[in-house]
């Protein structure tokens, strides 16, 4: 017997999101940019993404930069 996990809402990926990236500005780190780019992928990829579609462009630019911030950090 399996059981799945409840789907997230999206809107609380979001939060958590901006969460993570107001901290970073505060106190930059290589493990904030991999929960900021993990919380990106998880947007992208969850079933009611397209409800954001008005916000599609914004989350694959804001995913190429993070993933760019990441590859720099040291």
């Amino acid at each position: 017997m399996t059981t799945e996990s409840p789907a997230v809402d999206i809107c609380y990926l979001e939060a958590w999101l901006e969460s993570f990236i107001s901290t970073y500005n505060q106190s930059a780190n290589k493990q904030l940019l991999a929960k900021i780019c993990v919380g990106i992928n998880a947007i992208i990829q969850h079933d009611d993404f397209d409800q954001i579609a008005d916000r599609h462009c914004s989350y694959h630019k804001m995913k190429n930069f993070w993933q760019w911030r990441y590859q720099l950090a040291e």
